[in-house]
């Protein structure tokens, strides 16, 4: 007798049925304006679903962005950008939806879960372009000395740069400086993406995904939301390391 699907695959082969969820998640996503707000929306949509329907619709999430779905490209994104929102859950549990995923045999899946750790060892904090002490640059990180904030722009210390995102007087071309630093600090490039006023920004998240200390897991959400051409240089800049090479080659 032939063996009987998974509840995952029996599941995915009842896409109704996981669009139905799906869309209950975006109607509530979509309705909501405010990224905190948004992160707590996805966090309970999660909860409120067995792991085998978390899977599915996960999965379900990731081919309708595929095909262009607007609001899915979107969510899939803030899943990616959204601090917390999917290792929010309890630890036991996502060790139990990595098991899971991994078994589905859809590799897209399994590689949500993997962990977070740098790529790259970041520099010590510090700012090789001001003597002063770390309270000295978040005081200044706040102020309206323009020279003195491009000078902040190279700080490594996430403290720093957490106030400094917060400066009214950034534009988006110093985000993109602090995005594309090397080397630079994991910590950084998490506050970057995860801001409410830079982690939308296409530019910012491309920069992200290409920097060496990005966590893995970072890098591998945001990489769907870039454009081919940009995936493409990516692979010939010979900057992304090999496991993260087949994510490339697949999208």
């Amino acid at each position: 007798m032939p063996e009987e699907p998974s509840p995952f695959h029996a599941l995915r082969a009842r896409p109704d049925e996981v669009d139905a969820l799906l869309d209950s998640w975006l109607r509530r996503f979509c309705a909501v304006r405010e990224r905190e707000l948004r992160r707590t929306v996805l966090v309970e949509s999660m909860q409120n679903v067995d792991d085998t329907s978390l899977l599915a619709i996960l999965d379900r999430i990731d081919h309708r962005a595929a095909l262009g779905e607007a609001d899915c490209r979107w969510l899939s994104t803030e899943l990616a950008i959204t601090p917390g929102a999917l290792t929010d859950l309890p630890y036991d549990r996502l060790a139990d939806l990595y098991a899971l995923a991994r078994d589905t045999g859809v590799p897209a899946l399994a590689r949500r879960f993997l962990g977070s750790q740098p790529r790259a060892a970041g520099p010590a904090e510090g700012n090789p372009h001001q003597d002063l002490s770390p309270g000295e640059r978040a005081a200044a990180a706040r102020g309206t000395d323009r020279f003195l904030l491009d000078r902040l722009l190279f700080d490594r210390d996430p403290r720093v740069i957490a106030v400094l995102l917060d400066n009214p007087r950034l534009v988006e071309r110093d985000a993109v400086r602090i995005a594309a630093q090397r080397p630079t600090n994991a910590a950084i490039l998490g506050h970057l993406i995860g801001h409410r006023r830079w982690g939308h920004r296409y530019r910012v998240r491309k920069a992200v995904a290409s920097n060496p200390s990005t966590a893995p897991a970072l890098a591998r959400q945001l990489l769907p939301g870039l454009l081919k051409q940009d995936l493409r240089e990516l692979l010939e800049s010979h900057t992304i390391l090999g496991d993260l090479k087949t994510d490339i080659e697949r999208l």
